[in-house]
């Protein structure tokens, strides 16, 4: 070209150079923040060097021009169709050929250092375009209105933890049949969450509200705001700040509504669209304050809450908890930024209990009221709409105009005072639903009158709360049960009735048994019903191991006089009665998990209460039958209890988890110890708790058909249990060249994913009918995306994922780094990790985005299963960059613990200053401001993470967002000065802090077999002690590595940079030492971590 000033070359370099970059700094291209008259003199280069291009190889320079322009053109004038034929008509281009044009994003993008965006069998390369152009902002001036409501909706699914595209795609799938082409793309979609997470981020750190104007806010906190945002900054910039307010003052409103439920601790109530299912969204603050039981220790600093309907049913997990202890009995356990989940419920009228676990114990319990559901008594409201929400069940009035509701067993409607009759709708498990409007009269079985009123004036109902200091915690059914009368939690408007008289006036002994209560107002109007059980003011049911195995004894003290009869099949009874005691012995042919006992009173009432049959030693427990199979996977665990019986004394449970491999089945191989205190009498472990240590131990072997042999002892009882990643796996026959299994009762869905290009949609294997097996052809794949691995879909039937042989790799294609590093690792088991080490927060969009992809779509498989991942793990540096990069949930930095066997204590401080320095630098340069962005951003991630590791704790971060080298009023010398510097011996003196965790952990250690298990002092890095700038001694040396263990890993973290060649089983082997104590080791490593750090300055 003869005319320099249409040069594409020399236009870049401006473009690049205004922005302080000699090169593409790998920033998304809607960050390069082009003015309008940019915009439009790249357009009229690009029109006038076209002619001057060879169609069959477009130059490099106009390739990458014109992938800045084509991104900013969606951004700036994009309307309605998916194409690329706008784009090429602005340009006055007639003919490109389909080849050339993909050459060229190729080309560009890879300039820019931006990734291709994938379909299953091709490039996305207008996608890719679009993605990186930001937000249509054309189509606000047409209509934003018709935006703000898809904006609002997505605000509200994404802070109620919703941000999965597929998810977002579903529940906005009307609102999306009416917008422009685009917004059937991922693409678009993802635009708009990173938009939604901007507006969040904005309101939360301004603390904007509806009153004051934000833009006026946010104008007057930061210049350069706007250019964070994938909207165009300069034209039409009055529509763009519209938009923004209305975004600002919508959202503000809902983190209000949201924050409100965030500090309730309350349970909503939803059906399905279909009716077949009713779901429960528990909602938990950021704090709870549990009580704990007598004589319970608290040595975790982290717990499970769980959700059990009814305290006899199996848990279900709900989030990890960070525990503290106020007093002796009070725990103050803290959940990350609140917490709610959605639970399927399976027993509606069982009350609902947020428990507290540790160690897979219950150690105290909080009751969600109105949590139950009583439909089999009484009608049960529901607002119309596509997931019917709850109102309330009983007498109730509603502004709604109309209302789902449930009919209970044989009730009716009476004297419809209503123009329309209530209209069949269909039915919730055998429940009648109704549409229903006006004033509906309801008649019950038993005769009582229930009145529900739409279109009222305001919401008026009732709910039925009980004191619960009389309520047993024996297991009846019905569930509730009382010892003694009855008391309402509220005095005065209302009163509880037995048939026709309240309970009150009813003597105790009438009211024994099975009952109806009803709740009236002063009207004699029924507002709620509830089936009860009433007992004796006294009386207890103990059970006992009998003689013989199929042999129990139960003790029963009833203050009331009682007959006894057991339901059971093939069982027999005997009793005598002494005073108010019953001593009976029970016999069973078949032992049976359960007694269900007939209890019948003197004067006929009579209720069923069910007790564990008293087996000796422990069973494990699934779906309310004993498991027999001796081999499991670790999904089993998610559902299954250890039933234990210690009749004479409280005890302690080992459980020891032994790696076997096929290398080392013969000799003495890794292991894990647990050792869990169980009370007297019949306990239940959660064996939830073990899937993390199961995970752990598996992550020692890279091969994925380990498996851990689980041994549970305790007396003289053991048994063993096989646990294993996988239950099936998929073999290829030669003969019918297809994958199979051979239990045809199993589905299986496999699919084919390519491991250098994981955002790519997986492939379906074709299914053949015509074997008796099961059989899966593999279809046509792309080999430019090989390897790939068999894996299965997610929630279909697990198998083992296993790589795909017999690649045909594309010659004369250019590759990346990751890809060639991936296919070379079959030669080189270093290849990933070595390219990993050199990958930087910014320059590598193609692997952070190869990873988020792996993170995200692949969930349901181990994260061993990727070499990738394990690099990533490996590499101290590049794995705090991604915490940060890629702002990853704490469940997922928990998995890299368990499956990646990564030890958060020892990725080295300087690695994690590294990584936020990275973050704010990186955003500085793309705002061009003083950093105070990014460090705002960084300031939000360690909030979030501050109790996930000490490195991380809230006294750090001054330190890594400022490099302010003091710690607050948090950290103080004392411990140092009275128990270092001051020369006592460590362990030596009875009050001094070491001897007090050994107190405290006595009974953990008083067979010296823990931790002296431990205790070979094998780890070269104990000379540190050394070199540490003050001395300590130990005055016993069995417990040493307990007690130097904290102030070694300090050392190595702060002063060489945990540098040390720890195998999987050694950062096994310490994270059980610090298991030991957790909350002592993170006092102790803190400390040492922080005067290290001082002393440096």
């Amino acid at each position: 070209m003869s005319n320099l000033n249409f040069s594409p070359r020399k236009y870049l370099e401006q473009i690049l150079t205004t922005r302080g970059l000699t090169s593409a700094d790998g920033r998304v291209l809607y960050q390069y923040q082009l003015s309008v008259g940019e915009f439009k003199e790249i357009e009229n280069i690009l029109k006038k060097s076209f002619p001057f291009q060879n169609l069959n190889r477009i130059g490099d320079e106009w390739a990458r021009l014109f992938t800045l322009y084509a991104a900013e053109w969606f951004r700036r004038e994009y309307t309605a169709k998916w194409t690329w034929d706008p784009i090429l008509t602005a340009l006055n281009i007639v003919d490109l050929p389909v080849n050339t044009r993909n050459e060229v994003v190729i080309k560009g993008l890879r300039f820019w250092k931006r990734p291709i965006i994938k379909y299953s069998k091709a490039n996305n390369y207008l996608g890719s375009i679009f993605k990186e152009g930001g937000f249509p902002a054309r189509l606000l001036k047409e209509d934003g209105n018709r935006y703000i409501s898809i904006f609002q909706k997505v605000t509200s699914l994404y802070l109620n933890n919703k941000y999965d595209i597929d998810e977002l795609r579903a529940e906005i799938q009307q609102e999306l049949k009416t917008l422009p082409q685009a917004f059937e793309h991922d693409e678009t979609l993802s635009l708009v969450i990173d938009i939604v997470k901007l507006i969040i981020e904005k309101v939360e750190k301004y603390g904007l509200n509806v009153q004051q104007d934000p833009i006026t806010i946010l104008d007057q906190e930061s210049r350069s705001w706007r250019k964070e945002f994938p909207l165009p900054i300069d034209e039409d910039q009055t529509i763009v700040d519209d938009f923004l307010r209305h975004l600002f003052k919508s959202t503000t409103e809902e983190i209000s509504k949201h924050h409100q439920l965030r500090q309730a601790f309350k349970c909503t109530h939803s059906l399905s669209e279909d009716f077949r299912e009713l779901f429960s969204t528990v909602y938990l603050p950021e704090e709870l304050s549990f009580t704990l039981k007598e004589n319970t220790e608290l040595l975790r600093t982290r717990g499970h809450l769980v959700i059990k309907e009814g305290l006899n049913n199996k848990s279900h997990f709900l989030c990890i908890a960070y525990l503290s202890l106020q007093g002796s009995q009070q725990v103050i356990a803290e959940i990350n930024r609140g917490f709610s989940k959605d639970i399927r419920r399976q027993s509606c009228n069982e009350t609902l209990y947020l428990c507290l676990e540790v160690d897979g114990v219950v150690l105290s319990y909080k009751e969600l009221e109105d949590s139950s559901l009583d439909f089999e008594t009484l009608p049960v409201a529901f607002e119309i709409q596509d997931k019917p929400k709850y109102i309330a069940q009983g007498a109730l009035k509603t502004k709604a105009s109309e209302v789902l509701l449930s009919l209970p067993a044989g009730a009716k409607f009476i004297h419809t005072e209503s123009e329309d009759s209530p209209q069949y709708i269909g039915q919730f498990l055998a429940f009648d639903l109704y549409k229903i409007s006006g004033q509906q009269r309801i008649l019950t079985q038993d005769g009582d009158q229930i009145f529900i009123k739409c279109g009222h004036s305001q919401v008026e109902f009732e709910q039925l709360l009980f004191r619960t200091n009389n309520i047993s915690a024996l297991q009846t059914s019905p569930s509730l049960a009382f010892t003694g009368k009855p008391v309402l939690k509220t005095f005065g408007t209302h009163t509880l009735f037995c048939g026709k008289e309240p309970i009150e006036s009813i003597p105790l002994h009438r009211l024994l048994g099975e009952q109806m209560l009803t709740l009236k107002n002063r009207q004699g109007e029924s507002l709620l019903k509830k089936r009860v059980i009433v007992l004796p003011k006294h009386f207890e049911v103990n059970v006992r191991a009998g003689a013989v195995l199929n042999q129990a004894i139960l003790d029963i003290e009833s203050d009331a006089e009682i007959q006894i009869e057991v339901l059971n099949l093939h069982s027999s009874l005997v009793y005598e009665k002494t005073g108010i005691s019953y001593k009976c012995q029970v016999e069973c042919a078949v032992v049976p998990l359960a007694l269900n006992l007939k209890i019948t009173f003197k004067f006929g009432g009579e209720c069923i209460v069910t007790v564990p049959f008293p087996a000796r030693g422990f069973k494990l427990i699934n779906e309310q039958k004993e498991v027999t199979s001796k081999d499991l996977v670790i999904h089993d665990l998610l559902n299954t209890e250890l039933q234990v019986y210690s009749y004479d004394r409280a005890a302690k449970l080992n459980f020891d988890i032994v790696l076997k491999t096929k290398k080392n089945q013969g000799y003495d191989v890794p292991f894990y110890r647990k050792k869990i205190k169980v009370k007297q009498g019949i306990s239940s472990i959660n064996l939830y708790e073990l899937v993390e240590d199961v995970k752990g131990v598996l992550a020692l072997d890279d091969d994925l058909d380990s498996f851990v042999e689980c041994t549970v002892s305790y007396h003289h009882s053991e048994k063993k249990w096989n646990i294993r990643h996988y239950a099936h796996q998929l073999n290829w026959g030669k003969n019918i060249k297809a994958y199979y299994n051979d239990k045809a009762s199993l589905s299986f869905k496999p699919q084919a994913m390519s491991l250098v290009q994981p955002q790519v949609t997986s492939l379906d294997l074709i299914e053949k009918k015509e074997w008796v097996e099961q059989a899966f052809q593999l279809p046509e794949l792309d080999m430019s995306l090989a390897p790939y691995l068999l894996i299965p879909v997610k929630d279909s039937t697990l198998f083992r994922a296993k790589l795909i042989p017999e690649f045909n790799y594309p010659e004369d294609t250019e590759i990346d780094e990751l890809t060639e590093a991936t296919r070379n690792f079959g030669q080189n088991k270093l290849s990933i990790k070595q390219f990993i080490r050199t990958v930087n927060y910014e320059n590598n969009e193609v692997f952070w985005e190869h990873v988020k992809a792996l993170l995200h779509n692949y969930e349901h498989l181990p994260l061993n299963t990727f070499e990738v991942l394990k690099g990533l793990a490996a590499n101290y540096d590049q794995l705090a960059i991604s915490v940060f990069k890629l702002d990853l949930s704490l469940d997922l930095l928990r998995r890299f613990e368990t499956e990646l066997s990564v030890l958060w204590y020892l990725i080295p401080v300087s690695s994690w200053q590294n990584a936020i320095n990275q973050l704010i630098q990186y955003w500085q340069k793309i705002l061009m401001d003083d950093g105070t962005y990014g460090r705002a951003k960084a300031e939000n991630i360690l909030k979030r993470l501050k109790n996930f590791t000490p490195l991380l704790a809230e006294s750090f971060h001054t330190f890594y967002l400022s490099n302010q080298r003091s710690f607050g009023p948090e950290f103080n010398f004392h411990f140092l000065n009275d128990w270092i510097f001051e020369g006592n011996f460590i362990g030596g003196l009875e009050n001094s802090e070491y001897q007090r965790m050994l107190q405290r952990n006595h009974s953990a250690t008083e067979d010296q077999a823990w931790p002296t298990a431990l205790s070979q002092n094998k780890w070269a890095y104990f000379d540190c002690m050394q070199k540490l700038p003050f001395s300590c001694q130990l005055a016993s040396q069995w417990n040493k590595d307990v007690v130097y263990l904290p102030f070694c890993l300090a050392y190595m973290n702060v002063k060489h940079h945990s540098k040390l060649q720890l195998s999987a089983y050694d950062i096994l082997q310490l994270k059980q030492i610090i298991a030991f104590d957790e909350q002592w080791f993170n006092q102790i490593f803190s400390s040492i971590v922080k005067y290290l750090i001082l002393e440096a300055k």
